[in-house]
């Protein structure tokens, strides 16, 4: 897959799950159990297939509980956004790294190893997949300025990606402003992209519905994380 030693897995665990604390008593929604294993734990899996190494960024009342379990936590102190969190961490992100939101559960790290494959043999500045799911599908067009274009079909519902591949230039084109176009930067400085539809079943858990969902998937047997 490339050299991956050092590489960061960045976890974004800021946001408090209230929806989901029936199911994760009171806990942040990453300890939410899917098929006996928390989102937590089936992200860390995520992490140790890819030969990286786990950062979970979140907010300092929720600080306490991951470090309970041993993983490295970093503590932002007002939570912004993605990319102002990956701003704010860029000190532990001197080499190429990835990115995953908290609520997401892949159901198959395979892709995801070829995505960081390819990223690091090819030199890619950002990487990231998208998933599809029923009514329509949305793409990303580089340009200038870079635009999204939706198609309504069958069979198809919004793309939006899920598990970034990132490197340390990108926090050049971010600075001063980490909430600013950054992507536009980047593709001004004629950096290259990758883009990628993720193959097998992601969820996205916010809701009880979701974690309702993802159990079914999981207790039938036709797959794990």
């Amino acid at each position: 897959m490339g050299d991956t030693s050092g590489m960061r897995m960045v976890i974004l665990a800021a946001g408090l799950g209230s929806r989901l604390w029936s199911e994760a008593g009171r806990r942040p929604k990453m300890f939410v159990e899917i098929g006996g294993r928390t989102l937590l734990e089936r992200q860390l899996d995520i992490a140790a297939f890819l030969g990286l190494e786990p950062l979970v960024v979140t907010r300092p009342e929720l600080a306490e509980e991951f470090r309970r379990t041993g993983v490295e936590v970093l503590v932002e102190e007002a939570p912004t956004g993605i990319l102002a969190t990956l701003y704010h961490a860029r000190a532990a992100l001197d080499r190429p790294f990835c990115w995953i939101g908290g609520d997401m559960l892949f159901t198959d790290p395979a892709p995801l190893a070829a995505l960081v494959a390819d990223h690091l043999a090819g030199g890619f500045t950002v990487s990231f997949f998208f998933r599809q799911s029923t009514r329509f599908k949305a793409k990303l067009v580089l340009g200038e300025p870079p635009e999204v274009v939706v198609t309504w079909e069958p069979g198809y519902s919004l793309s939006i990606p899920n598990f970034w591949v990132l490197s340390p230039e990108v926090f050049a084109h971010m600075a001063p402003d980490p909430n600013a176009n950054y992507m536009r930067g980047v593709i001004a400085a004629g950096q290259p992209f990758l883009f990628r539809e993720y193959p097998a079943a992601v969820f996205e858990i916010d809701t009880p519905e979701d974690v309702a969902e993802a159990r079914r998937f999981f207790g039938e047997g036709t797959g794990e994380a």
